[in-house]
């Protein structure tokens, strides 16, 4: 008795609280006898854990902070280092993050980014002299990790831009050559491309590349396409590997946005890396 009289409580306590025109409306929504049936069928807890989550204020809940290092990688930097890192990351977040969402929408590349990225003055991260900063091999992957936590387009130009293009030229080319491109891409007053891979062979450089080069009286000839460039729409020197018909071995070659002969044409609509 005692027991069915506390259930009577319990349901006249329940009726008080219900608003009768909203369970109306909702009536109208959805088969409220399903729904019951439903909710009949939840333990104690998940009807817990249902009331916190509709008795919420409206307000949106702050999404927590991205964890850009997931592997905490910042406890092996010095406090120089860290010190990089959080410039980094304050640059793209005040910088980069009010900006990329909508230059992603129109495919386009936002250029005005460019000068805020010299200002950083980290570009050939590990390379020794012609203005690079010359930091050691870990701190490449913290600086393209933090600019990759906001936005991986970018985190793609830096590292085309860094790595790739000025790359091929620290290890593989001439003094002259890098007397020549390195401390202008260095302050990013020359932005550089890097042309491996091709439609029907994707990275192939070990074997398959369909791009060739012939030595010829006063220079080389190239002949081929590529494919899923980074930078190259807006590269001033552009990175091409080709394979020489005389001897069937690939080769670098250094092509500037003006040669007779070159053209370059943007992939729209893709699905990431839109920007770049």
């Amino acid at each position: 008795m005692n027991s069915t009289i506390s259930k009577i409580k319990g349901v006249i306590g329940l009726l008080k609280n219900i608003d009768i025109d909203q369970l109306s409306q909702i009536s109208q929504k959805v088969d409220l006898p399903k729904l019951m049936t439903q909710f009949s069928k939840l333990d104690k807890n998940q009807l817990n854990s249902l009331t916190k989550m509709l008795d919420s204020s409206g307000k949106k809940r702050e999404l927590p902070p991205i964890n850009g290092d997931f592997y905490e990688l910042h406890l092996k930097l010095t406090d120089e280092q860290r010190a990089i890192q959080m410039k980094v990351r304050e640059f793209m977040e005040k910088e980069a993050k009010p900006l990329v969402n909508d230059y992603w929408l129109h495919d386009d590349f936002p250029h005005e980014l460019i000068p805020k990225f010299k200002k950083l003055n980290l570009c050939g991260v590990t390379y020794d002299g012609y203005g690079c900063p010359n930091l050691p091999f870990l701190m490449e992957g913290v600086i393209a990790m933090e600019i990759a936590r906001v936005d991986a387009s970018l985190a793609t130009f830096f590292g085309v831009q860094s790595g790739l293009s000025m790359g091929s030229i620290y290890m593989c080319g001439s003094e002259e050559q890098k007397q020549k491109y390195l401390p202008g891409m260095q302050q990013f007053d020359l932005i550089g491309a890097f042309g491996l891979t091709e439609p029907e062979v994707g990275s192939g450089a070990a074997g398959g590349l369909t791009t060739t080069c012939k030595k010829v009286e006063g220079g080389w000839i190239l002949n081929g396409q590529k494919k899923w460039i980074g930078n190259a729409t807006f590269a001033d020197v552009i990175i091409i590997w080709a394979r020489d018909l005389d001897d069937n071995q690939v080769k670098g070659f250094i092509v500037e946005k003006d040669t007779a002969g070159f053209s370059v044409e943007k992939i729209r609509g893709k699905m990431a890396l839109r920007i770049v």
